[in-house]
């Protein structure tokens, strides 16, 4: 899956072509990038047009991980392969260079993934089907997520990489 074409039509996707190729570590046969999400689509306008980036690609990396599920009761584990969505190398002082491996959620996904770690999603009272099912998926999600940036941290700390979560929060406000 490493950085192929997105076919879910849910959410904003496409091909980015970026304005300097030369900076992208490796193009498709389309001769760009592809996104699943416009948060995705304005990170990378950010790292094609920034001075300080040096090199950058999409879902660059195949990480393992393994997560936990609970499925009729019994917790099984299941070995499962990430993609974080970015890699950029972006200068650092008067002649160092950063790497740093990038994922891209809204805002509430992060939150809930700190709920998560800490135990505070609650199971709303009088709750319709409709709420516990979305609130069964968010928690899902979560811990997924939480899996896998755990597993993200360790693999960057080994690499003496940075691991960040970009929110759109942040994309909004600063770039």
């Amino acid at each position: 899956m490493l950085n192929s074409k997105p076919n879910n039509s849910s959410y904003n996707q496409g091909n980015f072509v970026p304005n300097n190729k030369d900076k992208v570590i490796k193009l498709n046969s389309s001769g760009g990038l592809y996104y699943r999400s416009s948060l995705e689509k304005k990170f990378m306008t950010y790292l094609d047009i920034n001075t300080d980036i040096i090199r950058w690609s999409a879902e660059m990396f195949e990480i393992p991980y393994t997560s936990k599920e609970v499925i009729d009761g019994d917790v099984v584990y299941k070995n499962r392969r990430y993609y974080p969505d970015f890699y950029y190398e972006i200068k650092s002082g008067p002649e160092g260079i950063k790497k740093v491996i990038a994922e891209v959620k809204p805002k509430s996904e992060y939150i809930d993934v700190l709920m998560f770690r800490e135990g505070k999603f609650n199971i709303p009272n009088n709750a319709s089907v409709k709420k516990m099912k979305n609130l069964e998926y968010k928690m899902k999600m979560s811990q997924k997520n939480s899996a896998k940036w755990e597993t993200m941290i360790e693999f960057c700390q080994k690499k003496g990489y940075e691991f960040i979560i970009i929110t759109d929060e942040i994309l909004n406000n600063r770039i």
